[in-house]
């Protein structure tokens, strides 16, 4: 077997900054999903939610409304746990039926489908005589929050559950709320790969969006099992389709599509400096964002506010190739404000560098503030990073 080439670690971000599109000239949203393969969804819309930010990222102020129609008044694209709750193109949701037949096929949620069998009889029909519904749409005793935290109520648990396994699908949204629907309601492809090609097809899928990545990385993308991904791997590099690649720093190895030149180089373009969303999948996978980037991050909605070191919903600020900051921003809706609560820059950043990048920050955040209708950009009042005035 020939020795697995050595690259270094920037050249590694080369890789994987140019398989996610940050050097491209997108077009429509359909683009950048066709490169990041998932829009992971929030509900948290502090600043935006953060499904609506990668296309942000790397296309800049597109319409708002642009992404409301497409993806949940008439979608384009549908829903599933691809990484976490995602939006994915309806001709990848074909390539997630090996998960939804596994987790149909499990005993624990077979025996609750056998315990609710009228529950989703009912359902059924009333899906059958209205369409696709939104969970307070279904009125039922038992479709009442309970509890803390998501506090779902029994009819929503078992939407959940028969939407997980594929007996139910999604038909976009209002107001962020999923419309459950029926298969036979929704058009969508009929798979056509059994199990294992579809595994083998989302472990290629994942190795091109990461650019090169190790096998945690790979396993993270779509949420595998380790020990799925690792045969996989092997079958693709057998195959002549997947090299393994040795990065300077890494302590495993990483794999990356046979036909990337690992040499080749990256520029980000006119706009230097970008917003990322918390979940991007530049920085979704602290492990890898730490490994390639020096750049640790955490998001903190759930640390108590007391214990916060950046603020609640930081975005990580990616700057030409390098990840050199955090942003904590709030959009004050009703006085049209994009306030920026705190601002922080990595320690390693001279004052020079400080200097050069502030300017490309400052035209990035007061493109976020036009982005989301706001007509005023407030300063930061916390943090060690200084915009001056904007």
């Amino acid at each position: 077997m020939p020795k697995a080439p050595t690259i270094s670690n920037q050249q590694a971000r080369n890789l994987a900054l140019r398989a996610q599109g940050f050097q491209d000239q997108f077009t429509s949203l359909a683009e950048v999903l066709a490169t990041t393969q998932v829009f992971q969804l929030d509900s948290v819309n502090v600043f935006e939610r953060a499904h609506l930010l990668p296309a942000f990222s790397r296309m800049g102020a597109y319409p708002l409304a642009e992404f409301e129609n497409w993806a949940f008044a008439q979608p384009e694209v549908t829903e599933y746990w691809a990484h976490c709750a995602a939006l994915i193109t309806k001709a990848d949701w074909a390539l997630f039926d090996f998960k939804r037949s596994r987790t149909l096929a499990r005993e624990d949620l077979q025996m609750v489908f056998k315990s609710q069998a009228k529950l989703i009889d009912w359902v059924r029909s009333e899906l059958t005589q209205n369409g696709p519904m939104t969970v307070s749409q279904f009125e039922h005793d038992q479709n009442k929050r309970k509890g803390s935290w998501w506090g779902w109520s029994e009819v929503k648990l078992l939407l959940e559950q028969l939407h997980d396994c594929g007996l139910l699908v999604s038909a976009g949204r209002t107001k962020f709320s999923r419309r459950y629907a029926l298969p036979e309601q929704v058009e969508l492809p009929t798979p056509t790969l059994g199990a294992e090609e579809q595994k083998q097809e989302l472990v290629r899928k994942s190795v091109k969006a990461l650019g090169v990545g190790t096998l945690e990385d790979i396993t993270d993308y779509f949420r595998f099992r380790s020990h799925e991904t690792k045969p996989i791997l092997a079958q693709l590099i057998e195959a002549g389709e997947v090299v393994e690649v040795s990065v300077s720093g890494w302590e495993k190895p990483g794999y990356a599509l046979a036909t990337e030149d690992l040499e080749r180089g990256f520029e980000i373009g006119e706009r230097q400096v970008r917003l990322l969303s918390p979940f991007d999948p530049i920085t979704w996978h602290r492990d890898r964002a730490l490994r390639l980037y020096d750049f640790d991050y955490k998001i903190e909605i759930y640390t108590p506010e007391a214990k916060r070191k950046y603020g609640y919903y930081t975005l990580p600020i990616l700057y030409r190739d390098r990840l050199v900051g955090r942003v904590d921003l709030k959009n004050d809706r009703k006085a049209k404000a994009l306030n920026v609560l705190s601002l922080w820059s990595e320690l390693w950043l001279t004052k020079s560098e400080l200097k050069a990048i502030t300017p490309e920050l400052v035209k990035e955040l007061k493109l976020a503030a036009n982005w989301v209708g706001a007509e005023t950009l407030n300063p930061p009042s916390k943090g060690n990073w200084a915009l001056g005035r904007v």
